[in-house]
């Protein structure tokens, strides 16, 4: 059984459509769990409709938390599945995300074990608001290519991501899509919903860098749907019109909301850390903490660390604001 956690709010436009290719999946043993968070439009009522079609297929509740990721973390809560699959309200599924996604994950339960807590997301393909291509994937605007020099090769698709190798540069840089995330029972047990994040997919992949496997299917299986609302979530950091519109205090706020999350994950997971004798969750510790440690130093120290433990993004340009805005 695959639980489907789709979080919503004010996505009348698009989400019937998202719903249409979820219960076209060539998988059928899964069920959806549905949060709205108090939209003004329809979105409710669109949901609550498919519950008297789905029947026992959905389950929809309300939510009050004026946040994408808290309400995701509401979602987790509540899971109680084998697998867990993270859904947006406004993308369109391949008919074969499910099944692909749940073969890639079960690959590594069996490489691994099923008690290894394990995340499993993919590429995606990046169209417009009506399903057109717009020739782009993912993969082209993120670190996930650097990642995949490093990794280990499962099948045609599918790596193990080295926490080794990569883990340094996640702390700094999210590469994991949420909507197109699977995780099984094992992290799902040692999940923890923090009092501060940058975003739910970003706190799920520090949990399986650090304690168990993170994979990545080379294949787009879910389509991006770029319109006004997430527009910038797709777009190539190293455009002018985008450098031209960055804003020197949010930048920093980001950076500080790294160094917070990091803390974060310090303190929630702290006897674990000091418990686990397994190599990945050694690197990560080491990492973690050098990153922490970055944070009360001076300029100057703050990019011998970067440089050091390697924190760094996916283009040199980016790595040299980084080290000027750190």
């Amino acid at each position: 059984m695959i639980e489907i956690l789709l979080a919503t709010y004010n996505g009348e436009r698009f989400l019937p459509e998202q719903i249409e290719s979820i219960t076209s999946q060539s998988f059928k043993d899964y069920y959806i769990l549905a949060s709205d968070d108090n939209s003004s439009d329809c979105t409710f009522e669109i949901l609550r409709s498919y519950e008297s079609v789905l029947g026992e297929k959905i389950k929809v509740v309300q939510s009050n938390t004026h946040s994408a990721k808290e309400n995701f973390y509401n979602l987790l809560d509540m899971a109680d599945a084998e697998y867990i699959a993270l859904c947006d309200q406004d993308d369109f599924w391949e008919s074969d995300k499910l099944e692909k996604s749940l073969k890639a994950i079960q690959r590594l339960e069996k490489r691994y074990g099923k008690e290894m807590p394990i995340l499993v997301h993919s590429d995606l393909e990046i169209v417009d608001e009506n399903l057109n291509s717009q020739n782009k994937k993912m993969s082209e605007l993120t670190g996930i290519n650097e990642a995949i020099k490093y990794a280990k090769k499962e099948s045609k698709y599918l790596y193990t991501i080295s926490t080794e190798k990569s883990f340094s540069r996640y702390l700094v840089e999210n590469n994991i899509t949420g909507n197109t995330v699977i995780i099984n029972k094992a992290l799902l047990d040692i999940y923890k919903r923090p009092e501060v994040s940058f975003m739910h997919d970003w706190w799920l992949g520090l949990i399986a860098f650090t304690f168990g496997k993170v994979g990545y299917l080379n294949e787009c299986l879910v389509k991006y749907r770029q319109h006004e609302s997430n527009e910038l979530g797709a777009n190539n950091p190293l455009e002018l019109r985008n450098i031209k519109r960055r804003n020197k205090q949010r930048i920093r706020e980001n950076y500080d909301c790294m160094f917070a999350q990091v803390e974060e994950f310090l303190r929630l997971y702290k006897d674990e850390l000091g418990k686990s004798r397994s190599a990945d969750t050694y690197f990560a510790r080491k990492y973690l903490n050098a990153f922490a440690n970055m944070k009360s130093k001076n300029r100057v120290s703050k990019i011998r660390d970067i440089l050091k433990y390697s924190f760094f993004k996916s283009s040199k340009i980016l790595t040299i604001g980084e080290m000027l805005n750190i």
